[in-house]
């Protein structure tokens, strides 16, 4: 996906008199459409499947996390469980490989 630059940046009250022709470019390019509003960002302009993945997106984000409270729920109902200072330097160690993962 392409970055956002200032021509797809659009007041809305102009957006009002081109909707048409920026709803055409959306459509071929793909490059989504931001109209503000009093200067602030204020809606944008997707395609439909653009809308469809997002949606699907949110959907699966929400799953994980349902996901993730089950298994912790589980843990705890299985007695998986540390204190703060013994999970500190767990979560310390965590982060740790994290940052490595995201910096490789």
């Amino acid at each position: 996906m392409a970055a956002i630059t200032t021509k797809d940046i659009v007041p809305i009250s102009r957006a009002r008199a081109r909707l048409t022709e920026l709803a055409d470019d959306v459509s071929k390019t793909g490059q989504e459409k931001v109209f503000t509003k009093n200067g602030e960002s204020y809606v944008a302009l997707i395609t439909a499947g653009q809308l469809d993945d997002y949606r699907r997106f949110r959907e699966a984000e929400h799953l994980s996390m349902l996901k993730a409270l089950v298994e912790a729920a589980e843990d705890i109902d299985a007695g998986r469980v540390y204190a703060w200072d013994e999970f500190k330097p767990r979560l310390a160690r965590l982060r740790a490989k994290a940052k490595r993962i995201a910096g490789a």
